[in-house]
């Protein structure tokens, strides 16, 4: 079974065997053995960043949250008093449409929040994939990344490791 990455970046280290041995050729591993570890600093950052971006679009949502409340009350106010000596038509519409306007504003805040989270989880799995993992027990029959070497994640993803579930129907 060969074994890949799906994110870049350099191999920082290797994980151990069952024999606290690091991962290289003859290693038995077990399904989710850490074969390797790629550097994940800008996979870290991009979490954090899109932690940053939900919070941001919470705020956003709050502050929408309450414009809309606040021009629902005005809405509300404008509707008792009607059309009237007190409250002229252009104000009366103005009260409207700012009622609908913030009320649309919410249902974008809302969106954006849904936007920022999708963004978050997309990053946190691209920082788990920084962790190479087998996906077999087996044996490690080829190591083909070193330390420091930069893997490139494609269309066709590069093989890191040929892992073999049991050796003796190797032909």
């Amino acid at each position: 079974m060969d074994v890949g990455a799906q994110v870049l970046g350099q191999i920082k280290s290797f994980g151990v065997d069952d024999r606290g041995k690091p991962v290289d050729y003859g290693a038995a591993v077990e399904e989710g053995t850490v074969l390797a570890q790629i550097d994940d600093s800008l996979y870290a950052a991009d979490v954090l960043q899109d932690e940053a971006g939900v919070k941001r679009a919470q705020a956003e949502l709050l502050q929408a949250q309450a414009k809309a409340s606040q021009a629902e009350r005005d809405w509300a106010r404008a509707q008792k008093v009607g059309v009237s000596a007190a409250l002229s038509q252009t104000t009366f519409d103005r009260y409207r449409a700012d009622y609908e306007v913030a009320k649309a504003s919410v249902g974008t805040a809302e969106a954006a929040v849904g936007v920022a989270e999708a963004a978050l989880q997309k990053a946190r799995r691209n920082l788990s994939y920084c962790t190479i993992k087998s996906p077999v027990k087996g044996v490690v029959i080829d190591r083909r990344v070193n330390i420091g070497q930069t893997v490139v994640a494609s269309l066709n993803a590069p093989s890191l490791f040929l892992i073999a579930k049991d050796l003796k129907k190797l032909e």
